[in-house]
């Protein structure tokens, strides 16, 4: 039984490769703003759909995924578009991928993807993104309930929410703001933004990890309820009763950086250090 199981992923993993590699007629660069994209059937099982596509986006444009179920993956290159590449899969055996839809909104300087359900499914279909992106790119928001959302390389703005699922931000510049309910956050900032530019990190259920450079000039507060504090700095604790917030200034200050979990651990190193 096992062997077959074995048999039956290997063969999953091969026929995916092979959807990504190929160009899906539905999701191509010519659709115009608002349309609603849908998966053709071509070359792909039953229970899976793969859809490639690219627009063109100045490095100072902005991209927004709006998902419900499943993660997103965003990385940064030197090209002045946008590749978006959506795989969804049925959760069960009644579910449709092809029930579910993607919107695209294109506008000049704006790219909005939205996972579009018809109705309610007691068997709801996963779709996973994976972009690449302007480097200078602004993430306005990238938003999803059950799922993680990875970001790699960007030097813009970066917003990202979920519910249920871990945030990652590997070698980032610039704002960010990163949001979750359950669920661990692991930013690592390259450079920090300038004033008025900040970096908050919130989570309920779930531990905060930060690196920085090395010449930090920042406002440091870090707060957790039911958890420790594991930081290479010197923090000042306060002295309001029932207030557990610890702070220090890096450098000189100026850019605001802000963790905040419920019921987790806090972890704040140098980007020398290992995460």
């Amino acid at each position: 039984m096992k062997r077959v199981r074995l048999a039956v992923a290997l063969v999953g993993l091969v026929i995916l490769a092979m959807a990504l590699a190929r160009v899906n007629p539905y999701f191509a660069r010519e659709n115009p703003a608002g349309r609603s994209l849908r998966s053709g059937t071509s070359g792909a099982t039953p229970d899976l759909r793969a859809l490639v596509a690219h627009y063109p986006l100045p490095p100072a444009g902005s991209v927004s995924v709006e998902n419900v179920q499943g993660d997103i993956e965003v990385e940064g290159w030197d090209r002045a578009e946008v590749e978006v590449a959506a795989i969804k899969r049925a959760s069960g055996p009644a579910a449709n991928p092809d029930d579910v839809h993607i919107e695209v909104e294109v506008r000049e300087r704006r790219l909005v993807l939205r996972t579009v359900y018809p109705g309610q499914s007691e068997e709801p279909v996963r779709v996973d993104y994976r972009l690449r992106v302007p480097r200078q790119v602004r993430l306005d928001h990238l938003r999803t309930v059950d799922g993680s959302i990875r970001v790699r390389r960007i030097e813009g703005s970066v917003k990202a929410h979920t519910l249920y699922g871990d945030i990652e931000q590997m070698n980032v510049s610039g704002s960010v703001e990163a949001r979750a309910i359950s669920g661990n956050i692991a930013v690592s900032l390259r450079a920090l933004p300038e004033p008025p530019g900040a970096v908050y990190l919130d989570t309920v259920n779930g531990h905060v990890f930060l690196s920085l450079p090395s010449d930090a000039n920042a406002d440091l507060q870090l707060s957790t309820v039911a958890g420790r504090v594991d930081s290479r700095y010197a923090l000042a604790v306060s002295d309001v009763p029932g207030d557990n917030t610890r702070r220090t200034r890096l450098g000189r200050g100026g850019t605001p950086v802000r963790l905040r979990t419920i019921r987790g651990d806090i972890h704040v190193t140098e980007n020398e250090e290992l995460l």
